[in-house]
């Protein structure tokens, strides 16, 4: 991917809404995954690596909870506020709470590849299957979906 795709590419993410669209995007840039680069100190496969757990967990279980206070009121509250600006800004190298470590270097095809199945993983499954976030508790499917898209698109700010 040339610098000036690369403008291009990263300008779309902003248009978003949704996983299908992000999955879609994340296809193009397997095309020439080679040149993706992030600002930062986390490797390209490290940022997909970390996108695709936080919606494996949605599948599976994190493997840490924010107590049931927090869920209820100051996470519901959050996740309010991300909903009200249809953004998400979060610690870009901050790991999930618990979750299993990912060293960097991760190989870029590994990452990007985890990523894409995680979605896919997710769009198949039946909402009542979905286990509650360790942040904002239960959330419907298409909240879900909204919160993974945010998360995704807040770490495409730091493409580059």
């Amino acid at each position: 991917m040339t610098n000036q795709n690369s403008i291009s590419l990263s300008s779309q993410w902003s248009g978003t809404t949704n996983l299908i669209e992000i999955r879609d995007l994340l296809l193009q840039m397997q095309k020439s995954a080679s040149s993706i680069r992030f600002d930062g100190g986390w490797s390209a496969g490290k940022v997909f690596a970390h996108c695709a757990q936080s919606i494996e967990y949605s599948l599976h279980g994190f493997p840490s909870m924010k107590p049931t206070l927090f869920r209820m009121t100051i996470g519901k509250v959050v996740f309010l506020i991300f909903s009200l600006k249809n953004k998400m800004n979060h610690g870009l190298e901050t790991p999930i709470p618990g979750c299993e470590p990912l060293l960097d270097p991760i190989d870029l095809k590994y990452g990007l590849d985890r990523l894409l199945k995680a979605i896919d993983s997710f769009l198949n499954l039946e909402e009542k299957n979905l286990l509650p976030h360790f942040a904002y508790g239960m959330l419907s499917k298409k909240k879900y979906d909204l919160a993974h898209t945010w998360h995704i698109k807040n770490h495409m700010e730091r493409l580059i």
